[in-house]
């Protein structure tokens, strides 16, 4: 039986392809690629997200003349809590009928296990993709039983449960969900060998609740088009921190002339409260006026951006400006050129900063970086034969920016707490260049490959080293559709050296890099049941993320998924 690839469902098996086999994600930076926005007006209604909806695939004729590879950018973030990524890859077969009489698979379960005494399970329940009203149920555990050293002392286990809704209307469209996450995890970053440790004194746990409701106008043809968010969030630990985050967004355009001369407003506001031994308010208030000129080739969109931030412990009540321009020139051949400038405050909340690193001491200081200008310029667009390309650099200055190293709350004490982090602020300006680059090539059907370079250089200014932050990421991820009933998909990541400050003798650390191979293969039985094995770490290097925190070596996932 046959497999055919229709051209329509290349992008979705496409963007499976790329995040499965991932245990790991790109180091953030502030300075991020950003895409086309594009709004689009239409009565299709689907559940997010998208890939957990299988079609099967009528047979089409092979045609590669004009078949284009989107380039996307895809970051992988290597954290310190370790949690392999699964996304299965689909892909049904035809069975003979004829395209309006394809079945559609709204639903999927899928179990694994592997080393480590690693459990994985996950569930999506969707209703009817075609109704107006779509609601869907996802639940997803992920455990392991022991970790990279001292047994069930870097063991972990992440579970989430959520319900989200969507309804699409004649002139709007209503998105709801409602999500509850735990994460467990263990601080064993502690100098060993440690014979007195009790395994309940390194123990973490975080239980995040969050709701959020947008509205989006789907008129077609508006006076005013508009979309409005919200969002409230509540982060606990067991060591008493509580956030509460409330986040709104708000976006409108006023066509002047047609598309030509566009008005648009956008607006944030985030109302935070921390406690940790001390409650602290910390809010966020950002509006961004401006103009947007398109004539054909050439393009332009100048604005200004208002922040206000406020922070009551720190006695914080300010407000700054920040002019904003980008110009844009489109070749013919869909060719792109854009160079602008801009500025903002990026908020730093106990949320995002446990997400990048989980490790975090009690009561650590918050504050909100600056960037108080860049200057960029790039080009993205189709080089011919296969090719495509996004490019991307930027110089600009920080303020506040942060970094992470080890803490110990006794400098006198033999053994330091290597276990836990501390947030560093740089409080001078800190100039930053940050270049990335990424190329994709699709020779044929069967292969798709890109590759991803990530160069961040920060000014010395207030500390020896930028601690944790690596000078250079790298990722080549490849998609093989070997034969009808094989997908392979294979990336290779390489993260730079970084550099950190030892708790107890004070000295510089070199934290060498790595390099990370990760591989998946999906075999299809049939339109509905497959089965994967997914190998991370495959050189099997025991590589810290962070500071005394070594990862898993060679580990594995083997799973069945089945959809319905």
């Amino acid at each position: 039986m046959k497999f055919p690839i229709q051209t329509k469902h290349k992008k979705t098996i496409y963007s499976l392809a790329l995040i499965s086999g991932l245990s790991l994600v790109v180091f953030p930076s502030f300075a991020q690629i950003d895409d086309d926005i594009i709004i689009t007006k239409d009565r299709k209604v689907e559940l997010p997200p998208a890939n957990r909806v299988f079609e099967k695939i009528p047979p089409i004729k092979s045609n590669t003349e004009g078949k284009q590879m989107k380039y996307t950018f895809f970051d992988r973030k290597p954290k310190g809590v370790e949690e392999v990524k699964f996304s299965p890859n689909v892909v049904a077969p035809d069975g003979g009928k004829k395209p309006e009489e394809t079945e559609t698979y709204n639903n999927y379960v899928t179990v694994g296990a592997g080393n480590y005494g690693r459990l994985l399970g996950e569930v999506f329940l969707n209703t009817n993709q075609e109704n107006n009203m779509i609601i869907g149920v996802h639940a997803y555990h992920n455990s392991t039983v022991r970790g990279p050293v001292d047994g069930k002392n870097s063991a972990n286990m992440y579970d989430k449960a959520e319900i989200t809704g969507k309804y699409l209307g004649q002139k709007i469209q209503v998105n709801a969900g409602i999500n509850y996450n735990r994460d467990q995890y263990y601080f064993y970053g502690y100098q060993r060998p440690r014979e007195d440790l009790d395994r309940k004194d390194i123990r973490q746990v975080l239980n995040i609740v969050q709701f959020n409701v947008g509205f989006e106008n789907t008129a077609p043809n508006p006076k005013v088009d508009y979309s409005v968010k919200t969002s409230l969030k509540s982060l606990k630990n067991i060591y008493g921190a509580h956030e509460t985050d409330w986040a709104s967004n708000f976006n409108a355009f006023f066509p002047i002339i047609n598309d030509k001369f566009v008005a648009v407003i956008e607006g944030d506001a985030f109302i935070t409260q921390r406690s940790d031994l001390e409650v602290d308010k910390r809010n966020l208030f950002r509006v961004k006026p401006s103009f947007r000129l398109n004539f054909n080739s050439f393009g332009a969109s100048i604005g200004f951006r208002a922040v206000n931030e406020f922070d009551q412990i720190k006695g914080i009540d300010r407000t700054k400006g920040f002019p904003t321009l980008e110009l844009t020139y489109k070749s013919p051949s869909m060719f792109y050129i854009f160079a602008g400038m801009d500025g903002d405050i990026v908020r730093n909340t106990l949320g995002t900063m446990l997400t990048e690193n989980p490790y975090l001491k009690s009561q650590v200081r918050l504050m909100n970086t600056e960037k108080s200008q860049e200057f960029y310029v790039g080009g993205k667009g189709d080089i011919g034969k296969g090719f495509s390309f996004n490019l991307r650099g930027a110089m600009g200055y920080y303020k506040d920016l942060y970094y992470f190293n080890n803490y110990t709350p006794d400098f006198g004490e033999a053994l330091g707490d290597t276990a836990k982090f501390n947030i560093l602020y740089d409080s001078l300006k800190t100039q930053y260049f940050n270049v990335v680059l990424q190329l994709n090539y699709q020779p044929v059907e069967m292969w798709r490959t890109y590759l991803k370079t990530d160069f961040n250089h920060y000014q010395r200014r207030s500390f020896e080293k930028p601690f944790h932050r690596p000078l250079i990421t790298a990722k080549w991820g490849n998609t093989l559709i070997v034969s009808d009933r094989l997908l392979a998909n294979l990336d290779l990541y390489y993260f730079g050296d970084t550099y950190a400050r030892n708790p107890t003798t004070q000295e510089i650390v070199k934290n060498k890099g790595f390099v990370d191979i990760n591989a998946e293969f999906d075999y299809l039985f049939t339109k509905q049941f497959t089965a994967f094995v997914k190998l991370n770490n495959i050189l099997g290097r025991n590589y810290e993320r962070f500071l005394y925190y070594p990862q898993q070596g060679l580990n594995f996932l083997v799973g069945l998924n089945f959809s319905f």
